[in-house]
C-alpha cells in the first residue's frame, strides 16, 4: 500500500492511475504527431483540464459507507470486504450510562448527525501510525467532501475530544479548538439535554 495525500492506496487505484499516466502518454504522443504535421492543437485546452481533473476522480471518494452503527463507528466496504472503522479521537455518547435519561438522547442525536452525514458516501480514511485498534477495528479520520467528519463531530458538540489512547497526531491543535468552541456555545454534551429532546 501507498500513503498519498495522508490516505492509504491499495493496489487497484495504482494500476488505475498507471492506466491514466499510460493513456494521457499515448495522449501527448498523438498530440506531438499532429503538431509535426502542421495541424492546430484544438484538443490541448482539452488535455490540460483531463490533467486537473483526473487526480480528483481517481483518489476522490475511494470507500463506500454501507452502515453507520453509532455516532463514531461505521461499516465500509474496504479492500473486498465490509470492515467496521472507529473514528479516531472521537467517542460520542453510548446508550448504555447511570445517566440514561440523556444518554439515550445524546447517542441518538449522535447516531442521527453520523448516519445523515455518512450514510451511503464515498470517503476517504486517513490513518495514524496504527491501522487497527486491540479488537481488529480500523481506526481513521473519516473525510467527505473534504471535511473530517471526527472534527465535525467535536465541534458540534456530540463529542469530547477523546484522549484516552493518546492524543490526535495530525489534529491535536483543531480538536482543541473544535471542542472549546463546542463547549463555549454549550452545543449538546455541553448544554441542556432536555432542550435535545424538542
Amino acid at each position: 500500500m501507498l500513503l498519498l495525500g495522508g490516505a492509504f492506496l491499495d493496489e487497484r487505484y495504482l494500476n488505475l492511475f498507471k492506466d491514466v499516466v499510460l493513456d494521457f502518454q499515448a495522449m501527448i504522443s498523438w498530440a506531438k504527431r499532429e503538431a509535426s504535421t502542421g495541424m492546430k492543437l484544438k484538443l490541448f485546452p482539452i488535455l490540460i483540464l483531463f490533467l486537473m481533473i483526473i487526480p480528483g476522480v481517481v483518489f476522490a471518494g475511494q470507500y463506500k459507507v454501507v452502515q453507520v452503527i453509532d455516532g463514531h463507528t461505521i461499516i465500509i466496504r474496504y479492500n473486498g470486504k465490509y470492515e467496521k472503522v472507529g473514528l479516531l479521537c472521537v467517542n460520542t455518547p453510548k446508550s448504555v450510562n447511570p445517566d440514561e435519561k440523556q444518554s439515550v438522547t445524546m447517542a441518538e442525536v449522535a447516531f442521527r448527525y453520523t448516519q445523515k452525514k455518512l450514510t451511503g458516501k464515498y470517503v476517504d480514511l486517513e490513518f495514524e501510525s496504527w491501522l487497527r485498534g486491540r479488537y481488529g477495528v480500523l481506526l481513521a479520520y473519516v473525510f467527505v467532501d473534504g471535511k473530517n467528519i471526527n472534527l465535525e463531530l467535536v465541534r458540534q458538540g456530540l463529542s469530547r475530544y477523546y484522549i484516552k489512547y493518546g492524543q490526535s497526531k495530525n489534529y491535536h491543535n483543531e480538536f482543541k479548538i473544535a471542542q472549546d468552541l463546542a463547549r463555549k456555545e454549550r452545543l449538546n454534551i455541553w448544554g441542556d439535554h432536555e432542550s435535545t429532546k424538542k
